[in-house]
């Protein structure tokens, strides 16, 4: 049971991360604004604001690979058939897997140069390698994250749902609930109608 949980919450420990790294930035700043109403403004909240929500993007990035569902061009390998579709992406994959190791290696580099050479924030006198150790971090785990979907997706043959295709299936049974005179059910049936079209096209 204990295993289970730790696997399950490695598998999303980014979401995790995501979500208090999100309610953290936006709380910091709601009580710049609220502070500023009463003439006394923090000098350090929008620094780690900005810092925070550049660490919510990296690690956002790692969790929307591990769901497969970072935009990619795939219109063209869908008339394709499967083997030769499946393989495309594979070599897709395999050069993004190298890109990201190479900007891991490349941001460790710069961490190592900001070491040895300091260079400080200028509200909290923080040295920017601890907070830049994000990047190489982050391409690292998304180089994983790419080889353990593909390995989900091929070699296991587990589906990995699209969540933006969830999201459509879930407004259309939401549209199938709906009563017909309901005004609130006007922008998911306008939501699916829209949908549907562009799965046409």
């Amino acid at each position: 049971m204990l295993k289970k949980a730790f696997i399950a919450f490695m598998d999303h420990f980014e979401g995790y991360i995501c979500q208090i790294l999100l309610v953290f930035f936006v709380t910091i700043l709601m009580i710049q604004i609220i502070l500023r109403w009463f003439g006394m403004p923090l000098t350090w909240s929008e620094e780690v604001a900005r810092y925070s929500f550049l660490w919510f993007i990296m690690f956002g990035a790692c969790y929307a690979t591990r769901l497969s569902a970072l935009n990619r061009v795939t219109l063209h390998i869908s008339y394709m058939p499967t083997w030769l579709a499946n393989t495309l992406l594979i070599i897709g994959d395999a050069f993004w897997f190298v890109f990201n190791l190479a900007m891991a290696w490349y941001g460790y580099l710069s961490i190592v140069e900001l070491l040895e050479l300091p260079y400080y924030t200028p509200g909290l006198d923080w040295n920017l390698a601890y907070i830049y150790m994000v990047f190489p971090f982050c391409f690292l785990l998304m180089a994983i994250r790419v080889v353990q979907v593909d390995i989900c997706k091929y070699i296991l043959k587990w589906e990995i749902i699209d969540p933006d295709k969830a999201s459509v299936e879930e407004s259309k049974r939401a549209l199938m609930d709906c009563p017909e005179d309901d005004p609130a059910c006007e922008d998911v049936r306008r939501y699916t109608e829209c949908s549907a079209e562009e799965e046409k096209k």
